[in-house]
């Protein structure tokens, strides 16, 4: 009887550890995905700091993903200054004459050909030089015809050396006064040629001396312009420059040819092109720095003014490095940091994409990419966001906010 209670007890104990083992092991298969009572799979834990968006994410957000790149990116110096304009294609415009305004017939931004009226004067001095050029003129006729007759009765000795020469100097002194007038009447814009048939005005036209746009108007109708005024002002933008500021410590690497690319504050996103062509040859104790003078690539110039702010590159040389596109970094103060594809979870058709951020250090920037430096060792296959990290930043920032609250 004893015996038998000994087994019935041993019984019991080895049912009872089977059916915890049974348990157990059903317990680890639903730790490790494999299907549940419910017949779901639990899902791996996601490590801290990871970034998880589901494919319809990845596809709105335009996520792109690439290995980073073995570029010859251009050592750089970086320098401010202005955009200037050459003196040859700017025109202040006046006259030489003083005049009352009788026409204005341009506005400021009228784009102007070189030659067009700008605006119309009127004076009675205008009158007076007309009249003062066809004495002149007729009077020259007369001295001329007495100069050939005073020649001819010197060769025939039936004048003086004296008189001939009185008469010499007449007619060259007239000569010269009829020439200096034409000029007068020529700059003003009156037509001497027209003015001996008895075409005579009373008017003026003030004439363009340029191709290009007006920039400043300053008269009206009815004011008075004497020769000091500057009545238009006229600029051309086909041909600018920059003029930026070199600090003593870069000048040495800065040489004529070099090429440049140059940013203006509010448009960081469109980048000029320039040439360096000169070098001052001053230094400005003051700044420590000099001045490097660059011609403006016409290729692309649209939105770029006189006196515009800029902040130039000058490629000083070149290396190969491995390099990313601008966008796929992600600055946090002092922090540098790219995210790389960690893996992808698929659970039938969806997909699950999983990133971490990676810390690098940057180097020289040149046409939209920048040199990187990873402080860990990766996978030479390793894909990195190349586009859409400010998305996966912004996922990152409301990850952060959940787990705060």
């Amino acid at each position: 009887m004893k015996k038998s209670i000994i087994k019935l007890s041993t019984l019991i104990i080895v049912i009872v550890l089977g059916l915890y083992s049974c348990q157990s092991k059903q317990e680890d298969k639903d730790q490790k995905g494999q299907p549940n009572e419910t017949g779901t799979k639990k899902k791996e834990s996601v490590q801290p700091g990871d970034v998880v968006l589901s494919q319809k994410q990845f596809d709105a957000m335009g996520i792109q993903l690439s290995t980073p790149e073995l570029k010859n990116l251009s050592d750089i110096v970086k320098a401010n200054g202005f955009i200037m304009l050459p003196p040859q294609l700017k025109a202040d415009v006046s006259t030489f004459v003083g005049g009352v305004v009788k026409s204005v017939n341009v506005i400021t931004g009228d784009n102007v050909k070189k030659g067009q009226i700008l605006a119309t004067l009127e004076s009675p001095d205008y009158i007076q030089l007309q009249e003062d050029y066809l004495k002149a003129k007729s009077n020259l006729v007369f001295l001329e015809k007495d100069f050939n007759r005073q020649k001819e009765m010197l060769n025939a000795n039936a004048t003086s050396q004296k008189m001939y020469q009185q008469t010499l100097d007449n007619y060259n002194s007239t000569k010269a006064t009829v020439l200096s007038l034409q000029n007068k009447l020529t700059l003003l814009g009156i037509s001497f040629k027209n003015l001996e048939s008895g075409q005579m005005v009373s008017s003026i036209p003030v004439i363009s001396p340029m191709d290009g746009y007006v920039q400043k108007v300053d008269i009206n109708v009815g004011k008075f312009a004497d020769p000091t005024l500057v009545m238009f002002q006229i600029i051309n933008n086909n041909r600018l420059f920059i003029d930026l500021q070199v600090y003593e410590q870069d000048i040495e690497k800065v040489k004529p040819g070099q090429k440049i690319y140059f940013t203006l504050p509010n448009q960081n996103s469109s980048q000029y092109e320039a040439m360096v062509y000169a070098i001052d040859k001053g230094f400005d104790n003051a700044t420590k720095s000099i001045t490097v003078h660059a011609r403006v690539l016409q290729n692309k110039m649209a939105g770029l003014f006189p006196g515009i702010y800029v902040q130039g590159y000058i490629q000083v040389g070149s290396q190969k490095v491995n390099a990313l596109p601008n966008e796929a970094i992600n600055k946090e103060g002092q922090v540098e940091n790219v995210f790389m594809l960690s893996q992808i979870k698929a659970e039938g058709e969806n997909k699950d994409y999983i990133f971490l951020p990676i810390e690098v250090k940057t180097g020289i920037s040149d046409a939209g990419y920048t040199a990187v430096t990873f402080l860990k060792d990766l996978p030479p296959d390793t894909k990195i966001v190349t586009k859409g990290t400010y998305y996966i930043v912004s996922e990152e920032q409301k990850g952060k906010d959940v787990d705060s609250d």
